[in-house]
């Protein structure tokens, strides 16, 4: 950069080292642009103080109950959409109080542009920041602010009221990321300016997500089975998502029930939490799964590329996505991906050249991509090896911060 640069990163939830699972994608990113020289100030919706943790800067929200907050959301009526405002006010009252948080650690460090992660409610939020600051703002959309499964009930934007708030705040950004070309396309429905919206894919750590070396691969065969309680021989087949219904598990059982009974030895890693977690387990026990389906939880992210270089293949059943880390983790580590064609899936997976992407919700093609891959070792460790050239030349992180940054450049 020409010039020093400094930004207002707005996430709710993120944490605050590597360690922390919520949103790491959002940690990764401000640590990386806080190692190029980038003043990052994370502003968080918590009501907590300042502090700096791996050259980041972290805010809070000062307190809960703020009269400035409430004058601001009196001056800033005017800029919601009708329909919005037929809300509980408590909600309104939190997006202002958040917003004024933002506008005060943009004004005390001089902060030269605002980036909201996710267009509601951080990109709302921005753009009350950017309305009292006349800051630049940039939204960047992972998928659930813009995606919908009206069956499942997934997306924020199924309610008129949230809807509105979200065309709002990415119509008046300065500028739109979008992780993968599907979800550009469901934003230009939207009427966005096409000439500010861009799509900077999601990336991955190619040192830490990497194929195993053959040093290491007893090390690593040996933990896993001692975690896992899996043979030295079992095929391990992973999913890394949240147990909740948009990411469709069931029919990630469901081909499993087939898979097992073509390659024996054949194990199913479900690492995640969520609201389902009970129902999933339910249905392992009825089909009789116990033995090859493993509901194993949360795993620590310091874990999570041992067990990716363990791992056969990795499985994407999500019903709705934009580009999911997971997804990249997994390609990064030599390992070829079954998915489901949907949302940034087309864009990681070149269909039988590095995984095989499957129709939506099909479970028996699922199983019958799965066993192929098992039953021709060969070609699973062909696609492996092209899975790892595709996160070399597409998926590096670097390269993202690199594209990040030029787009900084443009609005200042």
């Amino acid at each position: 950069m020409d010039r020093e640069l400094s930004i207002a990163l707005i996430s709710g939830a993120v944490g605050k080292t590597p360690e922390d699972v919520p949103y790491s994608f959002v940690f990764d990113e401000a640590y990386r642009l806080a190692r190029r020289k980038v003043k990052v100030h994370v502003v968080r919706s918590k009501i907590e103080g300042e502090c700096t943790s791996y050259g980041i800067n972290f805010h809070g929200i000062e307190k809960k109950y703020d009269a400035q907050a409430l004058n601001f959301l009196t001056r800033n009526v005017a800029c919601y959409p009708p329909i919005s405002l037929m809300r509980n006010p408590k909600r309104l009252y939190w997006e202002n109080l958040y917003a004024l948080n933002v506008s005060k650690v943009v004004e005390k460090y001089d902060v030269n542009l605002i980036h909201a992660h996710f267009a509601y409610p951080e990109g709302l939020v921005g753009l009350l920041a950017k309305k009292k600051t006349g800051k630049p703002l940039i939204i960047t959309c992972h998928g659930y602010d813009i995606n919908v499964v009206p069956e499942i009930g997934y997306g924020i934007r199924l309610s008129k009221k949230y809807d509105a708030l979200v065309r709002k705040a990415l119509k008046n950004a300065d500028a739109v990321i979008c992780v993968s070309n599907g979800l550009r396309k469901e934003i230009l429905k939207l009427k966005v300016d096409a000439e500010k919206v861009f799509v900077v894919f999601n990336a991955v750590d190619l040192e830490v997500f990497r194929p195993p070396q053959r040093h290491e691969l007893n090390d690593i065969k040996e933990e896993v089975k001692r975690l896992f309680e899996v043979d030295e021989d079992d095929f391990l087949i992973l999913n890394a998502r949240h147990l909740r219904p948009v990411y469709g598990i069931e029919y990630l059982i469901y081909a499993a029930s087939i898979v097992v009974n073509h390659v024996k030895n054949a194990r199913f890693i479900i690492a995640g939490e969520g609201e389902l977690r009970e129902k999933l387990k339910a249905m392992i026990q009825s089909m009789g799964l116990q033995k090859h389906v493993r509901l194993v939880g949360k795993i620590p992210r310091t874990l999570m590329p041992k067990l990716m270089r363990a791992s056969s293949i990795y499985v994407n059943t999500s019903l709705a996505d934009g580009m999911s880390p997971s997804m990249l983790e997994a390609c990064a580590s030599g390992i070829p991906i079954v998915s489901f064609d949907v949302g940034g899936a087309g864009d990681v997976i070149d269909d039988g050249i590095n995984g095989l992407l499957v129709p939506l919700k099909d479970s028996k093609m699922l199983a019958s991509k799965i066993i192929y891959l098992l039953q021709n070792t060969d070609i699973l460790k062909k696609m492996g090896a092209m899975a790892r050239k595709k996160a070399e030349m597409k998926f590096n992180v670097e390269n993202r911060i690199n594209t990040i940054l030029s787009i900084y450049q443009k609005l200042l």
